[in-house]
């Protein structure tokens, strides 16, 4: 550290001068060289300085507290009520050992307005559940078993599927849809379509197939023929696809 006559050529070379001065300046802007130079030769201004800083923290902090107070002594508002029932809640999770008891709860919520703390926060219940369980204030929840504790928490349970089981499972079901479409395809080449071509005629050239129409037909006389022409259009149908045949 330099010597307090040091300081003081170099608070002339730098013009360095007796001011009001403050904590912003004295952390941020001002040089260790300076601070030192300010604590020798402007002494009544520097603790000045942090007299006013640890005045304006010790404001904050009462205002905290003021504002928690009046949370205890007037209620809260609906968020503050809402952020309170999480913070409680998310503490019960954390603190399994604590018994959720009327007695419990009244003696938490009693020690948190004693001493100023907030509510909302987290930090709170637990700070008070750790000096009233050291003061022997609180019942704690009976020991559990590792099974117990799992079972009364479903929260925890494990509900994806594990993997050995996800594959067994997708290989049984690409087995059953192979063996779907393999019975599918059998199915399907089993069977027999029909279809109606009508009548037809075979030989050559080809020749009607009932060997009896040819012979009632040479068989009939001429008036006959005629008769039967006129009368059955089948006959005379018949008697058509007979003679083209002959062409």
């Amino acid at each position: 550290m330099p010597s307090k006559g040091e300081l003081k050529a170099l608070g002339e070379r730098k013009g360095w001068a007796a001011r009001e001065i403050s904590m912003r300046e004295i952390r941020q802007q001002m040089s260790a060289e300076e601070v030192l130079w300010h604590e020798a030769f402007n002494k009544d201004n520097f603790e000045q300085a942090f007299e006013h800083d640890a005045n304006a923290r010790h404001n904050r902090e009462a205002m905290g507290v003021w504002d928690i107070r009046r949370q205890w002594r007037e209620g809260v508002t609906a968020e503050e009520s809402r952020r309170a029932q999480e913070a409680g809640a998310e503490f019960a999770r954390r603190f399994p050992t604590f018994e959720q008891t009327i007695d419990n709860a009244h003696a938490i919520v009693g020690f948190m307005e004693e001493n100023d703390l907030d509510p909302t926060e987290i930090a709170s219940y637990v700070t008070a559940y750790r000096e009233l369980t050291d003061q022997g204030k609180l019942t704690v929840a009976p020991a559990e078993s590792a099974d117990d504790y799992l079972r009364n928490h479903p929260e925890l349970h494990e509900r994806r599927t594990p993997p050995i089981i996800a594959a067994r499972n997708a290989k049984a079901e690409a087995t059953q849809e192979y063996f779907a479409q393999a019975a599918s395809a059998r199915a399907k080449g089993n069977v027999v379509n029909v279809v109606d071509y009508g009548p037809q005629t075979h030989g050559v050239p080809p020749q009607p197939d009932k060997v009896s129409f040819r012979r009632l037909v040479a068989g009939l006389s001429a008036s006959e023929l005629a008769k039967r022409i006129s009368e059955d259009s089948q006959f005379r149908e018949s008697l058509d696809r007979l003679d083209k045949t002959k062409v």
